[in-house]
């Protein structure tokens, strides 16, 4: 089959720039477009911020090289609920990616997040587009609403055995009648998954479902009217038994998948005058006023303004033990008021809440797909093809070899196409995923990119930001002398830690002019005339003269160095057991820090570990990349530069806005990190046990269907009874101590 993704079509894309303001800007995106390889032709135009781009390469390409120039790309994201076969997974991203404008889709069971060219194409041509290639799909911003696949398969299972029951006992003429409603209205949705695949030049289990069942049907009616052998309970039996399997499975994922993100739309109790209104929390805006009685989940992120009460905030915090709140605190929606009465005035709702974020992290993770799962797509690829070969070779070798009876031969070939199950292959990688993804946000790990969980696992360094992740963040200045009043007023402009408590010394007002801030160095600003430079040592040496009395903050007004301040911090309990934990498993820990304290080495001391200090946020990119396999650890913001080139970023995040956080996972403590990496190393194991089993199971069922064991053998209904239960069984154990 002749793989999609490696045709170059030529096309045209129209992408909106973000960040140009001169001649200068345009011919560096110019430039950065004509370097990736595929690009024929590019305009760019200043007045309009729009590049046009002729390519006959990945669309991909072309948007990180312009982020790596320093600029902007306008894209849009959008969730679908695609109904499919787990094995479809890989051929509908193929589809998806082919599409123009689409930018990269990624595919996990049923859902699928695509990140699009919105200038190109929108939700509604990709909708049409993929209708048109036999696929049912709509978007999907929360699993709230969408179609249950497990009540589907619910109505179809109940129909196959109200009809399929007196097939046991009734001659073939009222076999025949009964096996009508089995045959096309319980299996109809295998037989359209049939005709999907077949239009989209590829093969699923329902290609084999539709097969073997058609196959034992017609043949049956052949029987009926030749008056020899039937088997229409054979093909009955087949549907139900596989409708039985495929119905406990969509129950498990169903119940599974919906866990944390039927926090999103909970019933909300709003206050409107003197009445209490039941609302969906979906329907909330900032300023309404919610009442939550004990045992209620919160509604939406705001603020205690009534009450008080103990809330379970372990979908943020990760902590069990509930938090008590009362007038003024703040709670964070998805959290569980355990007792106590509260009313909450709404600060953030909809999708800017924190468990819509939440939500949104999930569906993305929802969809990654470990390097295993290129080996699965192989043979996923090649498995019902040779499935359906060793049906007929089996036939062959029963009918015209060994001479056994044509409607026994039938059996056994239409056993082998029912036994045969790549679903298995399908759910390795997602149901693993789906369920510990699931279960990290739980204890407040958000996982943001599922890649990064895969990786942890070949992490060999830790690097920590110092302030506010190793550290408290709340930095004081032990000691000071000299002039230090201007740099007080200058640093009132600054939000950094350490400007903060330089700015809390003194009261001064003072006229500030030309303020400009140097990331990971200081500031300068012109106050009360005069010129100003507060920051690190090397910075203010550089420009100014005097002794630094090794202090840690210098001030320098006219040249000349005349405030000395030196400051301090105190280490976050959690970070001894985390750094000894860490080093204990051979990993090596090392802690970057913005500032050239004597603290950030003392820092070091304490938990002996080696500290590069006085790193802007540019030296801290170049320190990962001095290092193999870097896993970088910071507060998520500042730091997003490092997070993002490092092997995995985790951030730790200090509030509710996940969106936000650099990095490819959140966390909520320090303390959170050994619980990631052993939790994280269960779920990419599952992974692995999960497609080994399916690739067992299969290896051993198909060819007992195929009558390696005669006398022994499998009736198509058993094969297909044995085949359903492949996909049940790594459901079922991705649940089983699954993290």
């Amino acid at each position: 089959m002749r793989d999609i993704t490696n045709i170059r079509i030529r096309k045209e894309e129209e992408l909106k720039i973000v960040g140009m303001h001169c001649t200068s800007c345009v011919n560096t995106v110019s430039k950065a477009i004509k370097g990736v390889n595929g690009v024929e032709d590019v305009k760019v135009n200043l007045a309009s911020g729009e590049a046009k781009v002729v390519l006959s390469g990945n669309l991909k390409d072309v948007i990180n090289a312009v982020r790596r120039a320093g600029y902007d790309v306008v894209t849009q994201k959008i969730y679908l609920n695609v109904d499919i076969s787990e094995e479809e997974a890989g051929k509908l991203k193929e589809v998806l990616e082919c599409l123009p404008g689409v930018i990269e889709a990624k595919v996990g069971g049923r859902n699928a997040v695509v990140e699009i060219n919105p200038v190109t194409t929108t939700e509604e041509k990709i909708l049409e587009e993929l209708r048109k290639r036999g696929y049912k799909a709509e978007l999907s911003k929360s699993t709230i609403g969408k179609k249950s696949d497990f009540k589907d398969l619910l109505t179809r299972l109940i129909v196959g055995i109200i009809f399929t029951t007196p097939i046991l006992f009734l001659p073939p003429l009222y076999q025949f009648v009964l096996s009508f409603p089995v045959q096309f209205y319980s299996g109809m949705r295998f037989h359209k998954g049939a005709i999907r695949a077949i239009k989209n030049k590829t093969a699923n289990m329902d290609v084999l479902v539709s097969l073997s069942s058609t196959v034992a049907w017609v043949y049956s009616l052949y029987g009926l009217l030749t008056n020899s052998q039937t088997f229409f309970t054979a093909s009955s039996l087949l549907i139900t038994f596989i409708l039985i399997g495929k119905t406990l499975e969509a129950y498990l994922k169903e119940r599974v998948s919906n866990d944390v993100l039927s926090l999103t739309n909970v019933k909300a109790r709003k206050i409107e005058g003197e009445k209490e209104v039941i609302v969906d929390s979906n329907k909330l805006k900032v300023g309404d006023v919610v009442l939550v009685k004990s045992g209620d989940v919160i509604p939406a992120d705001g603020v205690v303004e009534e009450g008080e009460g103990y809330v379970n905030e372990s979908i943020y915090t990760g902590e069990v033990t509930p938090s008590y709140k009362r007038k003024g605190d703040p709670v964070i929606g998805g959290s569980v008021l355990e007792r106590g009465f509260l009313k909450v005035y709404v600060t953030r709702a909809g999708n800017r809440a924190y468990i819509a974020q939440v939500a949104e992290a999930i569906r993305e993770a929802d969809t990654t797909r470990f390097p295993i799962q290129q080996f699965v797509d192989k043979v996923s690829a090649v498995f019902v093809p040779v499935v359906i070969i060793i049906s007929v070779i089996s036939f062959v070798v029963w009918r015209f070899i060994l001479h056994f009876p044509l409607s026994f031969s039938v059996l056994i070939a239409v056993a082998v196409l029912a036994s045969a199950c790549p679903c298995g292959f399908g759910l390795a990688t997602p149901m693993a995923i789906i369920v510990g993804v699931r279960r990290l946000a739980k204890r407040g790990i958000i996982v943001k990119n599922g890649e990064g969980l895969e990786r942890l696992k070949e992490v060999k360094t830790f690097i920590f930001d110092k302030t506010g992740t190793i550290t408290k963040g709340k930095i004081k200045v032990s000691n000071y002398e000299g002039e230090i009043e201007l740099a007080c007023a200058l640093e009132k402009l600054s939000n950094h830690p350490i400007a903060k408590a330089i700015a809390s010394l003194k009261g001064v007002n003072a006229e500030v002019k030309e303020f400009t801030e140097f990331q990971g160095k200081g500031v300068y600003g012109v106050v009360n005339g005069k010129a100003v430079i507060v920051g690190n040592k090397d910075f203010v040496m550089s420009n100014c003269t005097g002794n630094s009395k090794d202090a840690d903050v210098l001030v320098c007004i006219d040249g000349e160095v005349r405030g000395y301040i030196w400051l301090e911090d105190e280490i976050r309990e959690e970070a001894f057991e985390v750094v000894k934990w860490l080093k204990e498993r051979g990993y090596n820990v090392i802690i970057a820090a913005g500032d050239s304290s004597s603290f950030a080495e003392k820092v070091g001391e304490a938990l002996g570990v080696k500290v590069y200090k006085g790193l802007s946020p540019e030296e801290k990119v170049e320190l990962v990349k001095k290092f193999e396999k870097v896993a970088f650890v910071g507060d998520g913001v500042n730091d997003a530069m490092a997070l993002k080139e490092s092997y995995v970023g985790i951030a730790v995040s200090s509030g509710a806005d996940i969106a936000k956080y650099a990095g490819d996972i959140v966390i909520p403590s320090l303390s959170s990190i050994p619980q990631l990496l052993e939790r994280g190393s269960k779920i990419v194991r599952k992974v692995k046990e999960n497609v080994i089993w399916a690739l067992a199971y299969n290896t051993v069922l198909i060819p007992i269907s195929a009558g390696i064991l005669y006398p022994f053998y499998l009736p198509p209904q058993y094969a297909a009874l044995a085949m359903s239960m492949n996909s049940v069984s790594v459901v079922l154990w991705s649940l089983v101590d699954s993290i």
